[in-house]
């Protein structure tokens, strides 16, 4: 039982171990720019109407 969790441990390690390592291996080869990735989103405007349609809707939906 003993050698069956240490199996375990040591294929889970490896695991870890050969996995960090392939992470550094592709962020050197092709790093990821998250400035340019990250878009700050427009503030979007709403037509009164589909509000309007969309308050009557709830309202329809919660009378019955």
């Amino acid at each position: 039982m003993v050698l069956g969790m240490g199996m375990v441990f040591f294929i889970l390690g490896l695991l870890v171990i050969v996995i960090k390592g392939l992470s550094a291996l592709i962020m050197k080869y092709d790093p990821v720019a998250v400035a340019d990735s990250v878009k700050t989103p427009q503030p979007s405007q709403i037509d009164e109407n589909i509000v309007a349609a969309i308050s009557i809707a709830v309202q329809r939906f919660r009378s019955n």
